[in-house]
Formats: structure tokens, C-alpha cells, sequence
């Protein structure tokens, strides 16, 4: 189940709005899955938390503007990380091929345990970066136990 089915209801709230919120309840649950060392999922979460985050800066006008059918081209991944890096947010510190290189691996089932905390690490500067981090957790509605 994912982090944010019956947390939040998008009917209710703008694409950003609603970007932002996904952005925030994946990342919960995606540090929750690394530290439970249930790595592959928590991940493949916070990679999602990653392209919400991106998607809401995008959203809120924050990068170059998408052009003709923004909608569209929000649902491209490849586009949205292309924008980013064009963008000048990325500081050095933060490796994006090592991000997406090691969210593919952990989709396509592989061990990478290894790499979790040092995956978390540059999800997270780069949450903060797009300054979706910090946040009040406590903020959030409270997390379902059967999500993982």
C-alpha cells in the first residue's frame, strides 16, 4: 500500500498542494523502510518522495516553465529530472545518477542494502535543497500500519 492512500484527499487540494503532501508522506515512510531495513521499498518510496518534491517545485513556479501541456510533461520522470539539473539547484554534494542508478536497482528487485544510507543521505539534501525538508512530521496525518 502506499505511503499516502487514504491520507490525503486530492480532490480537495491544488497539484501542488497535493505534490507537497506526497512529497512529505513519502519521505516519512520512506526513512521508516530504511531504518526497518526493508531497503528495496524504502527506496523506491523516498525516489517517489524525490519526483513529488520535484514535481511541487515545478508547480509552485519555481524552475523554467514547462511550455505547452505542463500536465503532460509533469508525468514524464526523465523531464522533470532534466529540469532540475538544469536548473542550478544541485550542489555538489549531491550525485543524482547515484539517486536514480540506485532507485532502478532496488525497482528491478536488487540488493541494495548497501547503498540505503547513502541513498537516504542524498534524497534527504536534496529535500532540503528544494526546501520540501525541514518539516513537522508531527503535522502529518498519522501513518497507517499496513503500509510495509
Amino acid at each position: 500500500m502506499s505511503p499516502h492512500f487514504g491520507l490525503m484527499d486530492e480532490t480537495r487540494m491544488s497539484p501542488s498542494e497535493a505534490m507537497q503532501m506526497r512529497a512529505k508522506l513519502h519521505w516519512r515512510c520512506g526513512k521508516r523502510r530504511v531504518v526497518e531495513n526493508k531497503a528495496p521499498e524504502g527506496v523506491a518510496t523516498l525516489y517517489d518522495a524525490l519526483l513529488s518534491a520535484m514535481r511541487w517545485r515545478l508547480l509552485t513556479g519555481h524552475f523554467d516553465k514547462l511550455g505547452d501541456r505542463p500536465e503532460e510533461k509533469l508525468e514524464d520522470d526523465q523531464l522533470i529530472i532534466s529540469i532540475v539539473r538544469q536548473s542550478g539547484v544541485l550542489g555538489k554534494e549531491i550525485d543524482l545518477t547515484f539517486i536514480e542508478q540506485t532507485a532502478d536497482r532496488a525497482l528491478q528487485g536488487e540488493d541494495i542494502s548497501a547503498a540505503s544510507s547513502r541513498f537516504l543521505k542524498q534524497v534527504q539534501e536534496l529535500l532540503t535543497t528544494l526546501e520540501l525538508l525541514p518539516f513537522d512530521e508531527s503535522a502529518l496525518p498519522p501513518e497507517d500500519p499496513n503500509t510495509l
